[in-house]
C-alpha cells in the first residue's frame, strides 16, 4: 500500500474512533472503564478545575500522552484511547450546554469557562487528534522496521518535528486557557 493511502487510513481511524467515543459518552452515558481511562488522556470539564496552573499542564500532558499511548500495540492504542478521549469530550460538551443555559444572564465566570471550554474542543482536541495520528505513523515505522522493511529516513525524522510544533502549539494554548481561567 503506498504511503498517501495509510496517512488517510490513520486519519479515518483517528477521527472515527474519537467520534464513536462522543457518540457513546453522549447518548450512551458513557460512565465505566472508558470513562476512567479517558481521565488519562483528556482535559477534565472546565468545572472541575481549582487552580489557575491546570490547564496549562492538562493541555501539555494530554498531546504527549496521545502520542506515547498510540504508539501501544503498533498504532492500536490510538483508537482505544481516543475513543476513551471522546467519552470524556463529550462531559464538556454536557458542562459548556449547563454553562451557557441561561444565554441573555450568563455571568462573567460562566463567560471565562465558555471560552475555556471552547479551547478544550477548538484546540486542544486537534491538537491531540494529531498527535495520535502522528504516534500511529510512529507505531508503522517501528513496525515496518520490525518486519525488516526497507524505509526511508525522513519517514523516522518528520513525526518527530511534527510532534515539537504541536507541542508548541499546545503550551501556547495551554497558557492562554491559563489566563482565561485565572479570570474567572
Amino acid at each position: 500500500m503506498r504511503e498517501e493511502y495509510w496517512q488517510a487510513a490513520f486519519w479515518v481511524f483517528v477521527i472515527g474512533s474519537w467520534a464513536f467515543g462522543f457518540a457513546y459518552g453522549r447518548w450512551a452515558s458513557g460512565e465505566g472503564f472508558f470513562w476512567e481511562l479517558g481521565k488519562a488522556v483528556s482535559v477534565p470539564s472546565p468545572l472541575s478545575l481549582d487552580a489557575w496552573w491546570q490547564p496549562l499542564a492538562y493541555f501539555v500532558l494530554t498531546v504527549v500522552a496521545i502520542f506515547v499511548l498510540a504508539q501501544l500495540f503498533f498504532g492500536v492504542g490510538a483508537g482505544v484511547f481516543l475513543f476513551a478521549r471522546g467519552v470524556c469530550d463529550s462531559a464538556v460538551v454536557f458542562a459548556i450546554e449547563d454553562l451557557a443555559r441561561p444565554f441573555p444572564d450568563i455571568s462573567t465566570r460562566a463567560a471565562w469557562m465558555l471560552v475555556l471550554a471552547v479551547l478544550i474542543l477548538a484546540v486542544n482536541l486537534p491538537l491531540a487528534l494529531w498527535s495520535a495520528h502522528i504516534g500511529t505513523r510512529r507505531a508503522s515505522y517501528m513496525w515496518r522496521r520490525l518486519r525488516g522493511q526497507p524505509v526511508k529516513p525522513e519517514v523516522a525524522t518528520m513525526p518527530m518535528f511534527n510532534f515539537l510544533i504541536v507541542l508548541a502549539i499546545s503550551i501556547a494554548a495551554g497558557l492562554a486557557a491559563a489566563v482565561a481561567f485565572s479570570y474567572a
